[in-house]
């Protein structure tokens, strides 16, 4: 029976993954939807929202799924707005892939989620990694990246203050994480936190036992 989930948890994420649309008329992936709060237009076509592609993607991880096999069915898209959607529930307002362009002075940047509440920033690199070969340097690469894109977040506040649509005054303390599939507890890593993505809510909810040991950057 778990296994038969799992079966039409896949197919479903693999039909969705391009447009989010199911044609398919397969009466087992229908009803199984219909329970999910998913139902079809006039023409018999239904629509995963991202919300719901990610809420069956970690049901059926509970189930057992591979999470390799997940990742794989998900976009980053996906991984980024169920970050973000952690965040919200969180009382943080968020902005996803936030860009500054680069020119003949000053490389570009890019930061996956960025969430805003009081004045602490998160900035959080979203690492969709589902290997663990070279685990260790890879996550050293990437952990020195954050830090210089929080660093340099520091002194775009004028910018990001247009995007968020709101004031910032006074001092914030910008953070620098990373959240990915790939471990299995919270880890520290120079200081960053690097955070499997089950464990996220949970992180923020606990935040202050690691703010003390957290790297941060004041501006």
């Amino acid at each position: 029976m778990k296994q038969d989930f799992i079966n039409i948890v896949a197919e479903i994420l693999r039909e969705t993954k391009e447009s989010g649309v199911i044609t398919s008329q397969n009466e087992i992936l229908r009803d199984f939807l219909d329970q999910f709060g998913v139902h079809g237009d006039k023409e018999g076509e239904l629509f995963l929202n991202r919300e719901k592609r990610i809420d069956l993607a970690m049901v059926a991880i509970e189930r057992g799924m591979d999470i390799s096999e997940v990742i794989g069915l998900l976009t980053w898209k996906d991984f980024e707005g169920l970050i973000a959607g952690i965040l919200i529930e969180n009382g943080f307002r968020c902005i996803e892939s936030y860009r500054r362009r680069g020119n003949s002075a000053e490389k570009g940047m890019e930061i996956d989620v960025i969430g805003i509440r009081g004045n602490l920033v998160l900035s959080v690199d979203a690492k969709m990694w589902g290997v663990r070969g070279g685990k260790s340097s890879s996550l050293r690469t990437a952990v020195v990246k954050q830090k210089e894109r929080t660093m340099k977040l520091v002194s775009l506040n004028e910018h990001l203050s247009k995007k968020l649509k709101i004031e910032m005054q006074g001092f914030y303390e910008f953070i620098p994480i990373i959240v990915t599939w790939l471990v299995e507890e919270v880890e520290l890593h120079e200081g960053v936190p690097v955070v499997p993505v089950f464990k996220f809510n949970s992180f923020i909810l606990d935040f202050d036992i690691y703010r003390d040991l957290i790297a941060s950057y004041t501006g």
